[in-house]
């Protein structure tokens, strides 16, 4: 028999043997001390700056599975914290921060399953360190996740479609993502969308006091700025 027949087209191939490791005991296991010992060197960060304008249409993209996708009411924000990422803590207390602080979450639902989230902010605030200074009308996409054990089904690009269709309803000319320069499969996909590049930026992640600067290695840095530090006197 046919080798192909048996592991079909190549990246068919290779998307199965992700989605085995991804939903295996050793690999959730695994995962957070990995990400815990190495979180010391991830704090810099050479990230690109994308731009998308909202004054056009708008293309809706489907995933290719049954997926529901909608806006995410308080609960369901809830659920997605706690059965996505119930071992990280505090999560459940960012999600609920970030609905008061002029964010907006999507979520997908397969059934009666949460199986991925995106945010986008509505409003200036600080985002992963840094402040996000963003104009009237403008909006910035942010922590697009989808579970390992549903990945490859285009559920995340179902999900930022709908979400900017959302942010143009609503009044928004443009909407900004940020995607870090090691991230390839994310930055060949931005590059086959519509997002355009606007800047690239050194930077230091999740600095919860702020006070570092961003150094812009080419275009513009916005909306990103320097977080204030909380005045302590």
């Amino acid at each position: 028999m046919n080798a192909a027949k048996l592991i079909g087209k190549p990246d068919r191939g290779l998307r199965r043997f992700q989605q085995l490791l991804w939903s295996s005991a050793l690999y959730r296991r695994g995962y957070p001390l990995a990400a815990a010992l190495t979180r010391p060197f991830r704090r810099l960060e050479l990230a690109t700056i994308f731009r998308q304008d909202l004054t056009g249409p708008v293309e809706l993209f489907d995933a290719n599975i049954d997926v529901d996708i909608g806006l995410a009411s308080a609960q369901e924000v809830e659920r997605a914290a706690e059965t996505l990422h119930g071992r990280v803590p505090d999560r459940r207390a960012i999600f609920r921060w970030r609905l008061e602080d002029g964010c907006i979450c999507f979520v997908a639902r397969v059934g009666s399953a949460i199986v991925g989230y995106t945010w986008a902010r509505l409003r200036p605030g600080p985002d992963d360190g840094d402040m996000l200074a963003l104009a009237d009308h403008e909006a910035f996409d942010f922590d697009l996740y989808v579970d390992p054990k549903w990945r490859g089904h285009r559920i995340q690009t179902a999900l930022g479609s709908r979400k900017r269709l959302f942010c143009k309803q609503q009044g928004y000319i443009a909407i900004y993502s940020k995607t870090s320069v090691m991230n390839r499969k994310s930055l060949k996909g931005m590059r086959r969308s519509p997002w355009k590049p606007t800047g690239v930026v050194l930077r230091v992640r999740g600095s919860k006091r702020g006070g570092w600067p961003i150094l812009t290695l080419w275009g513009s840095a916005h909306p990103l700025t320097r977080l204030r530090a909380p005045d302590s006197s």
